[in-house]
């Protein structure tokens, strides 16, 4: 009998402390963003990452570019694959994380991965937000190139 109530007791515990555990949102942690951030820019464009991953200004360039993109009928600002470093590439393997903290409110993570063998590092700028979540700021590629530079560049 003790032991199915301890067994009730324990079950009833994990259910009690579950609803806090869901309550704390994907973007709590900058490494789970940067994780959110590379699965959707390496399996669609990179201008089509979602703007819930993007910290407002930096959403703001991106949504320019696609707008500038689609009445150009072409390229505008940004003619390849940031996170590539180039408009040809395969990445060849799981990338690695390492979240480097500026304060308690910025920071990088640094991404590595190989593309056709050779390492590649993309530092992704980090801020969080009014509502706690971490955000994109700025996506530097493996050669040093800022996204938000590029993209707030004005179109000739």
């Amino acid at each position: 009998m003790r032991m199915a109530r301890a067994v009730v007791g324990i079950g009833l515990l994990g259910l009690l402390s579950a609803p806090a555990a869901l309550a704390a949102p994907a973007c709590a942690a900058p490494l789970a963003v940067a994780r959110a951030l590379f699965e959707a820019g390496t399996s669609a464009r990179f201008l089509d990452t979602p703007d819930a991953l993007l910290a407002p200004g930096f959403a703001r360039v991106i949504a320019a570019e696609r707008d500038c993109q689609q009445r150009e009928q072409g390229i505008c600002r940004l003619d390849h694959d940031p996170w590539l470093d180039g408009q040809d590439g395969e990445v060849d393997a799981e990338p690695g994380y390492r979240w480097r903290a500026q304060s308690p409110a910025a920071g990088t993570v640094e991404v590595r991965f190989p593309v056709w063998g050779e390492p590649h590092l993309t530092r992704l700028a980090m801020r969080r937000q009014a509502d706690s979540c971490w955000r994109l700021e700025d996506l530097v590629t493996h050669r040093g190139q800022s996204m938000r530079a590029l993209l707030a560049r004005p179109f000739p």
